[in-house]
């Protein structure tokens, strides 16, 4: 059930991530993907696992702080999150 619970969490990230041009729903669809993981850690329960889940979880928390300090800055710049309107320089 475990296994199966993180294989629909995997694949609903990657369908985010490939169908969606908005910036945020690609940042929701990679978060997904990343924490995937984290649903067979939790079921294996071992001590290890554990510490292993909590660092994930940090550096997932890391990654969309950095993600949305970047997005804030994008939106500023071009006044949407649409990815269709990136500049080709």
């Amino acid at each position: 059930m475990a296994l199966f619970l993180a294989f629909l969490v995997l694949a609903a990230g990657v369908y985010l991530v490939l169908s969606r041009p908005h910036a945020l729903w690609l940042l929701i669809g990679l978060e997904m993907m990343l924490n995937a993981s984290g649903v067979l850690l939790v079921f294996t329960g071992s001590p290890e696992a554990m510490a292993l889940l909590l660092l994930l979880l940090f550096f997932a928390l890391a990654e969309a702080a950095v993600a949305l300090f970047l997005f804030t800055g994008w939106k500023r710049t071009t006044g949407t999150f649409s990815l269709q309107n990136l500049p080709a320089e």
